[in-house]
């Protein structure tokens, strides 16, 4: 129908990055089949707002042809004509703005196929784009804003349900932590446009939590656009207010508050946060307990953060202090390990205690591996020395039985109520742990910090001002380091009520015929629960529920970026620059030590085990991933920095670990034999699995 001189494709939204105000067009000679099949180079415009940003000319050898009598014909492109542009200037800013036109009417950006003949364009074919990760909603794209992945910081990257999201926004401000694709992002844009959040917040996310999103920040940061837009007004009355004591309070804990006196204060208001949230609930029922949920958790950060946070900044400050003072040398990390107090340490021992007392217990042993969640105590008295383990199970519970990989998503199943989710983690640790190894490791760990402690003060001296300084700051930087995992603790304790309490009135509106199931719940948000449980009129809540279960199936599906921009480009930031062996994955060291073994991929540690002497590969760990650290000879995670859970962990146990490895689950096979080299961050893969 059309003889086209020139054919191609038009993307409303750039495919490589995202961004949705760049439109990217690809052009060649003739029929478009050329471009589709792949027989040519097309020509590559993109253009911004009425501005070309880039010309990419090819070398176009051959044009496709229609045929008069039907078909088509293939022919080369005379010398002359191979490198001249498909289109003019003018041409490419009318399918720019044809394009957004299109767009606008669709209501989404599109993938558009368009043909030029004699002058005139026509578009044969518009359909949306399907590669594109989704952008906030209620996000305007000007001026230019950035926004970092909370999944990435919190080392839980998976699509969470309608209710634990919108637990977390809340908590926060709207215009500070945002949905998207089933995932949170917040938006530190605000803070970015002060010259001090400039220089000190990509540092932060660089040291604490990722090293490619600080790079990601600072490339975006750099823009021209970006710098133009000030500060937001009140910027500076919130630092007055909220960062400047949580900085005066952290003065304090460097250099003059008592270390070893803090860890029962903040044990104590752990213990007494918890039973003030559990007797709030317990008190109330129906709507006014789902209300009662809504208030405990908003009111949880505006008391735990300012007594929590200082504490918890001490342990990566300390750590950066002392690296300036002495350099990045080896004692440092030795430093790190079996931190007093660290609850997700504590956890870890204590399964590690578990399977010493199951080696004595074989009927339990063999129960365990077919034990069900639903009767897993009652299963577990009717086998000789069951009613033994089940006491030493229950005491376990009574702590950690809050906790599960993933936690912070409130609607994923508790230990508590899933006790086989611990099986294999003990079952495995028999198999790749000696009776006792795992408490002669921290006691072990132990010396070597003290040793490594001694070793220091011999480089600086046992007296003067700077030895002084390097003293107090080891002393802190363990006393606060096995403080790190407590304010986690807290939160997943106080969700864990919420969840029991949500689950209460889920289970009644659901015996009630209001939902299918009481886990339907988990498909509303708590304001629409509320509405619900008050009885108020609401949409065809089943219809609903069930369009939100195929919507979060296929949020399930994408991969989040960890920086995106307000136009919905994901930035990666420069690559680490150095010198690596050819094909080496290259990550971040974030524990010394190099290790070689057989690579174990993991992207979920529920019902998954060790061997003996493999490397854990995983997306991200959090303090759910803990029952595998005892047997892992190293560790390789895709998301993480120096201080995130899985780095400081694998110090503490004195294993490699090389963390922020892109696609490190995908490109690392299961059973291929690698490499980690936590020195200088790489992993190597040595030879493929069965070779």
């Amino acid at each position: 129908m059309v003889n086209p001189e020139v054919s191609g494709i038009l993307f409303t939204a750039d495919p490589l990055t995202g961004n949705r105000r760049v439109v990217s067009i690809d052009a060649s000679f003739g029929l478009g089949e050329a471009i589709v099949s792949g027989k040519v180079s097309a020509d590559l415009y993109k253009v911004k707002e009425g501005r070309i940003l880039q010309r990419e000319i090819s070398e176009k050898k051959i044009r496709i042809r229609p045929r008069p009598e039907g078909g088509t014909v293939t022919e080369d492109v005379p010398p002359e004509e191979r490198n001249r542009p498909a289109l003019a200037d003018d041409q490419i800013l009318r399918l720019a703005e044809l394009g957004k036109r299109i767009e606008k009417h669709f209501g989404a950006p599109q993938d558009i196929e368009f043909c030029v003949e004699r002058g005139q364009i026509y578009v044969v074919q518009s359909r949306p784009i399907t590669s594109l990760y989704p952008l906030p909603a209620d996000l305007p794209q000007e001026p230019l804003g950035v926004l970092i992945s909370f999944g990435h910081i919190q080392m839980m990257t998976d699509a969470m349900k309608p209710l634990a999201l919108s637990i977390f926004r809340s908590v926060f401000p709207k215009t500070f932590l945002y949905e998207a694709g089933g995932r949170l992002f917040i938006n530190p844009t605000a803070v970015l446009r002060t010259r001090p959040g400039r220089k000190l917040f990509p540092k932060v996310l660089k040291n604490l939590f990722d090293e490619s999103l600080g790079r990601a920040v600072e490339e975006v940061i750099r823009r021209p656009e970006f710098h133009r837009v000030p500060p937001p007004p009140g910027t500076g009355r919130f630092f007055r207010r909220h960062v400047l004591p949580i900085a005066k309070n952290l003065w304090r804990n460097l250099w003059a508050n008592d270390p070893s006196a803090v860890k029962e204060e903040v044990e104590r208001f752990i213990r007494e946060k918890r039973e003030e949230v559990r007797g709030a609930l317990q008190g109330v029922s129906g709507h006014r307990r789902l209300e009662e949920v809504r208030r405990q958790i908003q009111g949880l950060p505006r008391e735990a953060v300012p007594r929590l946070l200082p504490y918890v900044l001490s342990y990566p400050v300390s750590f950066l202090l002392l690296r300036r003072l002495l350099g990045d040398v080896d004692e440092l990390n030795q430093l790190n390990k079996s931190l007093p107090g660290n609850v997700t340490s504590e956890m870890g021992l204590a399964i590690g205690d578990l399977a010493d007392l199951l080696r004595e217990l074989p009927e339990v042993e063999a129960y365990l591996a077919r034990a069900e969640d639903e009767t897993f105590f009652e299963g577990l008295q009717e086998v000789e020395g069951g009613t033994r383990f089940k006491e030493a199970f229950e005491e376990f519970l009574d702590k950690y039985g809050h906790r599960c990989p993933g936690e912070i998503d409130l609607t994923r199943p508790r230990w508590r109520e899933a006790p086989t989710l611990l099986v294999s983690a003990i079952l495995g640790h028999m198999r790749s742990v000696k009776p006792g190894e795992h408490r002669l490791r921290f006691k072990e760990g132990e010396r070597e910090a003290r040793e490594a402690a001694e070793r220091i003060l011999d480089r600086v001296g046992r007296r003067g001002f700077r030895a002084r300084r390097v003293q107090r700051l080891m002393v802190v930087f363990r006393e606060m380091g096995g403080l790190r995992e407590h304010p986690k603790y807290l939160i997943t304790a106080v969700l864990d009520e919420c969840r029991k309490a949500i689950l209460a009135e889920a289970e009644r509106l659901a015996s009630e015929g209001v939902l299918g199931r009481p886990e339907d719940a988990f498909f509303l948000t708590l304001d629409e629960l509320i509405r619900l449980a008050k009885g108020e009129p609401f949409r065809d809540v089943s219809a609903l529920i069930e369009e939100r279960k195929g919507r979060h199936e296929w949020q399930q599906t994408l991969k989040p970026p960890k920086v995106m921009t307000s136009e919905g480009e994901i930035v990666t930031g420069t690559p680490r620059r150095g010198e690596y062996p050819e094909g080496a994955l290259v990550g971040m060291p974030a524990s010394a030590g190099v290790a070689e073994g057989k690579a174990r991929v993991i992207l979920s540690p529920e019902r998954a085990s060790l061997s003996e002497g493999e490397i854990l590969v995983a997306p991200h760990t959090d303090p759910g991933w803990t029952p595998l650290f005892q047997s892992a000879r190293a560790l390789v995670t895709e998301v993480g920095g120096l201080m995130t859970h899985g780095s400081v962990v694998a110090r503490e146990y004195g294993i490699p670990a090389v963390v922020g490895v892109d696609d490190a689950t995908r490109k690392i096979r299961d059973g291929q034999r690698i490499r980690v080299d936590g020195n200088r961050g790489y992993v190597e893969i040595v030879e493929d699995a069965g070779e």
